[in-house]
């Protein structure tokens, strides 16, 4: 199944990451489907190397998730 395109009635080409009051989190959106997600704690480097990637260059933009059924 192809979720996206032109087919849905959001727009965005993200996902969101929703968090608990302790910053864990809870669940991950693209659009109005629920996506798997797992999560890990990175150390610092990694974190700083991240922020970095972000700051040079915005990843694309999303247009469609295929999934598997």
């Amino acid at each position: 199944m192809i979720y996206g395109h032109n087919k849905t009635i959001h727009r965005t080409g993200e996902v969101n990451v929703e968090l608990d009051k302790e910053g864990k989190v809870v669940s991950v959106w693209y659009r109005c489907m629920r996506l798997p997600f797992t999560q890990d704690v990175v150390g610092d480097s990694r974190a700083e190397e991240m922020r970095r990637s972000y700051q040079q260059e915005l990843p694309p933009s999303i247009e469609a998730i295929e999934f598997k059924e």
